[in-house]
């Protein structure tokens, strides 16, 4: 049972490396894409190439009965509670998470962004608390604590070229924040809904929702037109295909099922590989270098991630259902 127990923690730790993995293409993708369509339209073509992309699996998830309850009345449309949390996560998660990240990355610099993206983990866990009641045990900030030193010591280029407090950045640095806020609250929101329905389910149906109410927005705000698709070109199609079927598509999927088994807190700790390993992308996909600092910030930070992924359990105690 305890080889179980640990093969599954390993499992896990290489899954979230996996995610964030995928999540670390998409700064790339966002910095092509925002060069040829506003935020919002951005975001749009994300959701609907996303929700595309997994309807098929949704299909095949229902026609193979799997689903996390047994009480069919849980999962009903006429719960308002159903209802609400979908609008919800769609609303106040998704669409800010993915628009207002882009919006504002474009108003500021790419090291203010990078840095203020830093208080994810920390904002997801005290919403995590707050809202879900999960408890902040002292490993989990001792993790968090160590993650958090390593991508500073990863970041410190962007911590010297830093203007946080620019008036002329305040606006984009606000925007990014607020995106920041969504992320977390869309993660911890949905924890809820996992205990009723699938990552599939979630994740699609939250994708149409935010597309529906994206729409109206995509027309008003940035005056989109159909015609205005054929202007994308390759680079412009090919960085949606990365968000919307990578980073919002198998991504999402993982990191949802990563969260019906780890608390939020525990499973937000992996965001802070993100800086390393985009670096490393870029290293293996640019030739770019990796400096000593780069190397150590990133070591420290998988540790602070495997204390947290393989030495804690999600609430005090351990979760039996196979992965």
């Amino acid at each position: 049972m305890r080889s179980l127990v640990h093969r599954r923690r390993v499992v896990d730790f290489l899954l979230l490396l996996i995610v964030n993995t995928m999540w670390a293409a998409q700064y790339a993708a966002y910095k092509t894409a925002s060069a040829k369509m506003g935020p919002v339209t951005l975001s749009t073509w994300t959701f609907v190439l996303a929700a595309g992309a997994l309807i098929p699996v949704l299909a095949l998830e229902r026609r193979n009965g799997a689903v996390p309850t047994a009480d069919p009345a849980l999962r009903s449309w006429r719960r308002k509670e159903n209802l609400a949390g979908f609008a919800i996560i769609g609303a106040l998660g998704l669409i800010p998470a993915s628009a207002l990240l882009a919006w504002g990355a474009s108003l500021s610099t790419a090291s203010n962004a990078s840095l203020i993206y830093l208080t994810v983990p920390i904002i997801t866990c005290l919403l995590a608390a707050m809202i879900l009641g999960e408890r902040m045990s002292g490993l989990r900030w001792v993790s968090l604590a160590i993650s958090l030193a390593g991508v500073l010591l990863l970041s410190g280029g962007d911590l010297r070229q830093a203007r946080l407090a620019n008036p002329g950045y305040l606006a984009g640095n606000g925007l990014v924040l607020l995106a920041c806020a969504s992320s977390s609250f869309y993660n911890v929101y949905s924890k809820e809904l996992l205990k009723r329905f699938t990552p599939v389910e979630v994740l699609v149906t939250g994708y149409l929702i935010a597309a529906a109410i994206s729409l109206p927005l995509i027309v008003w705000v940035e005056h989109f037109s159909p015609r205005d698709a054929a202007g994308y070109g390759l680079s412009g199609w090919m960085s949606l295909l990365v968000l919307g079927l990578m980073s919002w598509g198998i991504a999402m999927v993982l990191w949802l099922r990563l969260l019906t088994r780890l608390d939020v807190s525990q499973a937000s700790v992996s965001i802070y590989l993100l800086p390393f390993l985009g670096v490393l992308i870029s290293a293996l996909a640019l030739g770019e270098r990796i400096t000593a600092s780069t190397a150590a910030g990133g070591a420290i930070t998988l540790a602070g991630t495997l204390l947290i992924t393989l030495a804690d359990s999600p609430r005090g105690k351990e979760k039996t259902h196979a992965a």
